[in-house]
């Protein structure tokens, strides 16, 4: 029963990154469509927040209240990590291959593994070193990058058009890696202050939802939200599976062990997006990109056979 007890904190934060997976296909059709970044993330937010918030309601109103000392908190995780690592990878996108961007997207569970052995005192041990690199090199040859390294060549469609990595590049792959990984610091400190998962997502995202509106309403793509219902309900759909559950998933098993943990088993969402983009898209999966899947579920299995230990919450935060 404890090796069960375990095991179900990381199979829900493997099932939220298999979900988390699924985004690349719902952005290649919604763009497609017509319907652009930030409206479409705006419609994420808003899907992620609202059912939580509807769920909330009629379950545990005082899931509500925050304290006013803990309000940055969820500013910080809404602004500081989902906004911010949201505008830099696209950013990134636009001015580097997408291989590139994605590969330094996923530097973020190495920034998981140093910030947490230094705000919540997480054992770095070799085993554990070991697995991060190995994922996170696993991550850059499955996003593509091995056969733009090694080969000189595209590795296929993860590593389609872009320019190549310039210093501006770099740093924008990097504030996205750094993002993503604040989603984890800053989520791992609300939970430690006593509030429910459910409290986490909603104020997040609620917060990032707004930012997103703004900057929605700033490029005048806001309207494109009512002009189709069909894109909108897709849209809406998209942000149920990858946002509010996913999310949920995701920040429920990690209150169940390491936060660096947490984060090394989220690569493998690369490892679906490649292998639906293979599947759904006929995208041919490179030698180099096979050997990073193989790597990135490699590391996943040393992980999880290495955890011989439950996870006991640190009241640092």
């Amino acid at each position: 029963m404890r090796g069960e007890g375990r095991a179900l904190p990381a199979l829900m934060v493997i099932a939220s990154a298999i979900l988390w997976g699924l985004y690349g296909t719902f952005v290649t059709i919604l763009t497609s469509m017509g319907l652009s970044g930030n409206a479409l993330v705006f419609l994420r937010m808003l899907a992620t927040a609202l059912p939580v918030g509807i769920l909330i309601l009629f379950t545990d109103r005082s899931a509500l209240r925050v304290k006013k000392a803990d309000v940055p908190l969820f500013f910080a995780n809404g602004l500081c990590s989902l906004l911010f690592f949201t505008f830099c990878y696209t950013a990134a996108i636009k001015v580097t291959k997408i291989a590139t961007a994605a590969a330094l997207l996923y530097t973020a569970p190495a920034i998981v593994m140093v910030l947490s052995a230094i705000l919540f005192g997480e054992r770095l041990h070799a085993r554990k070193v070991l697995c991060c690199l190995l994922a996170v090199a696993g991550c850059a040859l499955a996003s593509g990058l091995g056969g733009e390294l090694f080969a000189g060549t595209s590795a296929g469609p993860a590593a389609a058009a872009g320019a190549p990595i310039t210093p501006a590049g770099f740093l924008l792959g990097l504030g996205s890696g750094l993002g993503y990984a604040l989603y984890s610091i800053f989520s791992r400190m609300i939970l430690n202050r006593g509030y429910t998962v459910y409290t986490n997502v909603f104020y997040s995202f609620g917060i990032a939802m707004f930012g997103f509106l703004v900057l929605a309403c700033a490029d005048g793509t806001v309207m494109q939200v009512f002009e189709s219902p069909e894109r909108t309900a897709l849209a809406l759909l998209c942000g149920l599976l990858t946002g509010s559950i996913a999310y949920v998933l995701y920040t429920t098993g990690m209150k169940g062990m390491e936060t660096s943990r947490a984060a090394q088993l989220t690569t493998i969402e690369p490892v679906t997006a490649a292998i639906l983009g293979s599947v759904l898209f006929r995208q041919p999966l490179s030698v180099w990109e096979m050997a990073g899947i193989a790597m990135v579920v490699g590391s996943v299995i040393l992980m999880n056979a290495g955890d011989r230990t439950g996870y006991k919450q640190t009241e640092k935060y």
